[in-house]
């Protein structure tokens, strides 16, 4: 079994803060040495990396802190090899179940069919089933950017993904045109884009919420 702990020391979280190497991730105001210093606990949203080092020491069973739901569903896959854009975005898809099925249900589970160049989905209820437009519209569910999928680790682009409907109730992106993996520093273009959209974001709405950020 791993054990896999989320919480920042609040000490390492004010040394950032005075290097400037924490900003706001959407519209909220940049957090203070005042906000911080009033925190009680502080947890940092992980990815799949600590999942994949567990995998990889053995552990059958993992107990994790705060963690980016696709992170959950991805980690074994991308541990095996598969393409992480793809493992990611069908975490994405996985990590609700069956919200992205027609009808909509929170009550009933998915499975995902992952292979080298695309992802199939398809409720377990025959009761309901995936479209292309239930799952496209669930790759946009709690997103601030239509074109690419940010997440600890990195961000997805997803501008070239097509659906496929392969059956009556699954659907498929297409081979050839699935989500690539990127990264902030492998790929300054969606970086800028995702930070110019973030800045429109902030300046339209400053809201009334402190002490989100990201470690740079």
């Amino acid at each position: 079994m791993a054990v896999i702990h989320a919480e920042i020391p609040k000490s390492i979280v004010a040394e950032k803060l005075a290097q400037g190497k924490i900003s706001p991730l959407g519209p909220v105001p940049q957090l203070t040495a005042g906000e911080l210093d009033k925190s009680v606990r502080i947890v940092g949203q992980m990815g799949v990396e600590p999942f994949i080092k567990a995998l990889e020491e053995g552990a059958q069973v993992i107990v994790a802190g705060r963690a980016y739901d696709p992170a959950v569903f991805a980690a074994m896959a991308i541990k095996m090899g598969y393409d992480a854009g793809l493992a990611v975005h069908m975490g994405k898809i996985l990590e609700c179940a069956c919200i992205a099925a027609v009808p909509g249900s929170g009550s009933d589970c998915m499975m995902g069919y992952l292979s080298e160049d695309c992802f199939g989905v398809e409720p377990m209820n025959p009761a309901r089933k995936c479209t292309t437009l239930s799952v496209a519209a669930h790759t946009l569910y709690e997103k601030s950017n239509s074109y690419v999928l940010p997440g600890p680790g990195g961000i997805r682009d997803i501008t070239q993904v097509e659906y496929k409907q392969e059956t009556e109730r699954a659907e498929v992106p297409k081979p050839g045109t699935s989500a690539r993996s990127t990264s902030f520093e492998r790929d300054g273009q969606i970086d800028r884009l995702y930070r110019r959209r973030r800045r429109r974001e902030i300046s339209a709405d400053q809201g009334n919420v402190s002490g989100i950020g990201a470690f740079q």
